[in-house]
C-alpha cells in the first residue's frame, strides 16, 4: 500500500528518516509556501495533487500533520488514516491553547522570540538526544516565519475534520507536553512517547502503525 506521510508543523520529510514500513511504499510529503489565512482544508487541498487516490492507500500524518491528514481524506478516500502525536478537533486542545484561539499569538513570533523559547520548545518537543536536538534546530530554520505564523494560526482555528474521515487511528504518547494525553480521547497509547516520538521511538511507533496496517510481525 502506498503510505503518505506528512510531516508537522514547521517540519520536514526528514521528520521520517527513521521509519520503517517493509511491504509499503513510503511517499514523503513536504509543506508548500501557502497564502496568509490559509486554513488546515486549504492545505490538504494544496497537498491532494500529490496523492494518488486511484491506487490503495494511507495518510499518515504528525502533530499538524494528522490534522491535516483528516482533512485531505475526504478527498482522497484513504483506505486508512493513522495521525500521530495530534489532535482530532479543537475540543483536544489543552486549556491554555483553546484559551489562544482567536487572539493570533503567532504575531508575536519573531527569530528573537524563537531563540529565546528553544529551551522551552524542546522540552516541549521532547528532545533530548544529541541528533534530535539537531534536527529540531535545523527545522527551527527551515520554514519563512511568514510560513511558520500561517501554520500556527491554522492549527489553532481548526476546528476539526469538515467531512467524515473513515477508518482512522490515533497514536500519542503518554509524554507529550505539547498535546498533553488528558486531553486526548481513544488514541494507542505509546509509554514514554513525546510529541518527537515519530523520529525518537520510530521503531516503536512503526511496529504500532504496521499493526494498523495489517502487519503487526514486519518490523524488526
Amino acid at each position: 500500500m502506498d503510505v503518505y506521510l506528512i510531516p508537522g508543523l514547521g517540519a520536514d520529510h526528514r521528520l521520517f528518516d527513521r521509519l520503517q514500513l517493509p511491504g509499503h511504499r513510503m511517499v514523503k510529503l513536504d509543506w508548500p509556501e501557502m497564502p496568509p489565512g490559509s486554513t488546515l482544508s486549504d492545505f490538504a487541498r494544496a497537498l491532494a495533487g500529490q496523492v494518488d487516490a486511484t491506487r490503495p492507500h494511507a495518510l499518515l500524518g504528525v502533530s499538524m500533520g494528522g490534522m491535516v491528514a483528516q482533512e485531505l481524506a475526504s478527498i482522497t478516500h484513504p483506505q486508512q488514516v493513522i495521525i500521530i502525536s495530534s489532535w482530532k478537533g479543537a475540543h483536544e486542545m489543552p486549556p491554555h491553547l483553546k484559551l489562544l484561539r482567536g487572539t493570533h499569538p503567532e504575531r508575536v513570533l519573531n527569530k528573537t522570540f524563537m531563540k529565546r523559547s528553544m529551551p522551552i520548545m524542546r522540552w516541549q518537543m521532547g528532545v533530548e538526544k544529541p541528533e534530535e536536538v539537531e534536527l529540531l534546530d535545523r527545522f527551527m530554520e527551515l520554514h519563512p516565519l511568514e510560513q511558520l505564523r500561517i501554520q500556527i494560526a491554522a492549527c489553532l482555528e481548526w476546528q476539526g475534520p469538515q467531512a467524515p474521515v473513515g477508518p482512522l487511528t490515533h497514536i500519542h504518547g503518554d509524554k507529550d507536553h505539547l498535546m498533553p494525553l488528558s486531553s486526548i480521547k481513544d488514541a494507542v497509547t505509546v509509554k514514554g512517547g513525546g510529541h518527537f516520538m515519530v523520529y525518537a521511538q520510530a521503531q516503536e511507533v512503526a511496529h504500532k502503525v504496521m499493526e494498523v496496517l495489517g502487519h503487526p510481525r514486519s518490523v524488526g
